[in-house]
């Protein structure tokens, strides 16, 4: 009786999980098909944007709807099909030419993971080249070739392979040799990768997927140094990032600990300030006449400094830092949970694993058990930040980028074709960043706050 409830209980949140996030994504696809633009963005955008827009978030969720429902009949059919197990057989197959036996759980634990990631690889491509090349290509996002896109899944097969399966290998020995108190010398363990990753990220993995070139002299290099100086900002290096090859979505951001800050604009911001007009295409990443569009659009100067204001908003608040923090908490507990079922038999024998209790399937298991948890914990982590995310805003506002960042959001979102007023309880489920009328009205209700303080101050 208690292997039929594991497994039932497994299924059964599976698919409540994904009827949950069904019913979020007919919310939004009926608020995506409404025609009248809102009021707070009446003057700021016009119909055809919001239109187009509504077009692009429309196309997009519904081939999430239909992807998801995709993915949650497959897995139902491999668990029902005993799927798991076959694939535990099929890891041991594969290390037994090495002198490996199922007495080496860690080896097969990671001939395992390459055997799920060959499975996720074969399952998801299709799914990935019809978003990229008939949706992002429809709507004129798309920069990528086809060749440019399998380069990247081998490049991201060999990374895989050089930096994830060793982890996994490291993590389930700690596990195994950690006793009863595993989950704290795992939660340790995690928590240097994740520390590792974000320094080794941005220096080795990135620049294989994009190149990175130092800004150049000018207006727009002065004013952003100007502005870190202004704060304290202890800016090393000003890096601008080919994102025009695969995407014409833009983007900015900082990365670095302690004083060693390093700032990165997309050349999608401004193709005229921070494109490469000599930039050759390679391999032929670049489509003849793919990269001319709007010279002239764009942020101004001194709206990308007002958008690097807002992201000086999150490292004077210690953002980063709190969410590490959130996140490495809620880790904590998860770990701590497992560890009261990571020798449940029963649960392992409700899946076919009679005798074994290979700790990745416990992790799978369980991963999917406490799935009605997580969501709950999702819409917190969503909130905290998008609380981070208004906060950064206020903070932009007071040191006097307000009217910039205003208008740098407005023609972010239009040219992105962002979802300018999305579902409310979808949002708040799916979306990191507050939409653009949140953005607005609380910029505006920030501002008049400042001016009543001022005028009473006065």
């Amino acid at each position: 009786s208690k292997m039929v409830a594991f497994f039932e209980l497994f299924l059964l949140f599976s698919v409540l999980s994904w009827a949950m996030e069904f019913y979020f994504d007919l919310r939004q696809h009926r608020k995506l098909c409404q025609k009248k633009l809102p009021q707070e963005l009446e003057g700021i955008v016009t119909e055809d944007e919001f239109l187009k827009a509504n077009d692009y978030s429309r196309d997009k969720i519904s081939f999430e709807m239909m992807s998801s429902g995709i993915n949650i009949t497959a897995t139902v059919f491999f668990y029902l099909m005993g799927g798991l197990l076959w694939m535990w057989d099929v890891s041991l197959f594969l290390i037994k030419p090495f002198g490996f036996s199922e007495e080496n759980e860690i080896w097969q634990s990671v001939a395992f993971c390459i055997v799920l990631y060959a499975k996720s690889s074969i399952e998801s491509a299709p799914l990935d080249l019809y978003q990229t090349f008939v949706i992002e290509e429809r709507h004129g996002f798309n920069k990528q070739t086809l060749r440019l896109w399998f380069m990247d899944q081998v490049k991201t097969f060999f990374l895989v392979v050089v930096l994830l399966f060793p982890a996994v290998a490291g993590g389930i020995h700690i596990i195994i040799w950690g006793g009863k108190d595993f989950w704290f010398y795992i939660w340790s363990f995690c928590l240097v990768l994740v520390l590792v990753f974000q320094t080794i990220y941005p220096q080795v993995i990135q620049p294989m997927f994009n190149t990175f070139t130092p800004l150049k002299d000018g207006s727009l290099k002065t004013a952003i140094e100007d502005l870190a100086r202004a704060h304290k900002f202890p800016l090393k290096k000003l890096f601008v990032v080919d994102g025009s090859t695969r995407s014409s979505h833009s983007n900015a951001y900082f990365y670095g600990f302690g004083n060693n800050k390093r700032v990165v604009l997309f050349d999608t911001l401004n193709l005229s300030l921070l494109g490469n007009d000599d930039k050759k295409p390679v391999d032929g990443e670049n489509e003849p006449g793919k990269s001319k569009e709007s010279r002239s659009s764009g942020c101004k100067i001194e709206e990308i400094v007002a958008i690097l204001g807002h992201e000086l908003g999150h490292w004077a608040k210690a953002h980063i830092y709190k969410q590490l923090i959130v996140a490495e908490l809620h880790l904590l507990i998860f770990f701590y949970m497992f560890g009261y079922m990571l020798h449940n038999q029963g649960m392992y024998a409700a899946f076919g694993f009679q005798s074994k209790k290979p700790v990745i399937i416990g992790l799978i298991l369980f991963s999917n058990i406490v799935n009605p948890v997580e969501h709950f914990v999702q819409f917190f982590q969503q909130f905290v930040t998008r609380m981070f995310e208004f906060e950064a805003d206020r903070f932009a506002v007071e040191q006097g980028h307000g009217k910039e960042l205003a208008a740098a959001l407005v023609k972010i979102s239009t040219e992105n074709k962002s979802n300018l007023d999305p579902d409310p309880l979808w949002s708040a489920y799916n979306n990191s960043h507050p939409s653009l009328v949140e953005r607005l009205r609380a910029m505006t209700a920030h501002v008049s706050l400042l001016e009543a303080k001022h005028k009473k101050s006065n």
